[in-house]
């Protein structure tokens, strides 16, 4: 009896320990200010981000969203963000990789129109208009065949 109760007990306490929990979102953070309400992911970053001196990183901190210019002292935003009026209107939305800014970013007016749209890499605004690296490698290409071989400028 006393070995059926044991084994009964091992059993228990070995499937009670292999359980895992599901993430109920203990990521997710939601921060009410004076004029806005924000929803943020800080979903922990693997590995420790190159840190690059020019760029803006956007990390949480005792409650509030803070910023600084080649460096961090929290948690890096990592994640979807979304900002609303306070009535209840999308203000911002976007992605930040490693605590910086990532993929399209969306700007809304208080009543609810679209006020700006840009896309970010790495922290940096991508100019619209600018061609992807094959694009460029594309029209390099097409300027050498139509430069001929022999029109090299040779002074003497």
């Amino acid at each position: 009896m006393k070995r059926i109760i044991t084994a009964l007990l091992f059993l228990i306490s070995g499937s009670v320990y292999a359980q895992k929990l599901p993430d109920y979102g203990l990521d997710k953070v939601r921060i009410i200010d004076v004029d806005k309400i924000v929803e943020i992911e800080i979903i922990p970053v693997n590995s420790a981000p190159g840190i690059k001196p020019e760029r803006l990183y956007y990390w949480y901190y005792n409650n509030g969203i803070h910023t600084s210019q080649g460096g961090y002292s929290g948690k890096l935003l990592n994640g979807l963000y979304k900002a609303y009026y306070l009535n209840h209107n999308l203000k911002e939305q976007g992605t930040f990789k490693k605590g910086l800014k990532e993929g399209v970013w969306k700007s809304w007016n208080e009543d609810g129109t679209l006020s700006q749209t840009g896309n970010w890499k790495n922290g940096a605004l991508i100019p619209e208009g600018t061609l992807s690296f094959w694009d460029k490698v594309n029209i390099l290409k097409r300027k050498a065949k139509s430069i001929p071989a022999d029109s090299t400028d040779k002074k003497h």
